[in-house]
Parts: C-alpha cells; sequence; structure tokens
C-alpha cells in the first residue's frame, strides 16, 4: 500500500499546481476568480455541523477510518492552498501517514480474528 501511496502521490501534487498561459502568461480562465464589478468583497465563515453520530459511539475501526479520512482531506487541501514543500503541509502529510498506518493495523487485526 505504501508504494501505490508513493506513486499516487507526486501525481496528486502534479493535478494541484497551477498551469499559466504559455503566450500569455496568465492563467487560463477557468483558474481565474470571477470578479464582478461593484460586488462587495466579505471573506465568508463555513460553519461545519457535527455528524449525528459522535466518534465516542464508533469501532475503533470506524473511528480510526474517519480520522485517516479527515487527516486525507486536510493534507489535500493545505496541499492546494499552501503547497506541497511548506513546513504545514509536511507535518498535516505524516499526520495523515499515521492514521492510514493505524487503520490498515485495525483492518489486519480484525482479519486475523
Amino acid at each position: 500500500m505504501r508504494k501505490i501511496l508513493l506513486i499516487l502521490l507526486p501525481l496528486m501534487i502534479a493535478g494541484c499546481s497551477q498551469t499559466t498561459d504559455p503566450v500569455s502568461g496568465n492563467a487560463p480562465a477557468s483558474l481565474t476568480p470571477l470578479v464582478i464589478p461593484g460586488a462587495l468583497t466579505q471573506a465568508s465563515t463555513v460553519s461545519v455541523v457535527a455528524p449525528a453520530k459522535s466518534l465516542a459511539n464508533l469501532s475503533p475501526l470506524e473511528k480510526a477510518q474517519k480520522e485517516y479520512l479527515a487527516a486525507y482531506d486536510n493534507y489535500v487541501r493545505l496541499l492546494r492552498e499552501s503547497g506541497p514543500q511548506t513546513l504545514e503541509t509536511l507535518q498535516a502529510l505524516a499526520d495523515y501517514q499515521k492514521k492510514y498506518q493505524i487503520y490498515q493495523m485495525l483492518v489486519m487485526a480484525e482479519k486475523n480474528q
């Protein structure tokens, strides 16, 4: 599984990079933000609603799965926002890998029961 991750990681990183138009040097239209003249610009906040089923009610395997998926989402978000070589992104990658390994150990332990 680690080999697959090592193969897919560069592809994920390359897929998140932004390219520029070689002729004009500008970002493609799909990557440029839409600006509406006269519109108010305001930072918006997104509130996250807690899932109905709390982590305390889950089995250890389900809890580990949710944790590693959340860590993965965080890593991918940081990868897109900050780039692949920031300290924060690398720490998120290490956190995701650690949580994924814990999940894999629990899966193997459940199979061996």
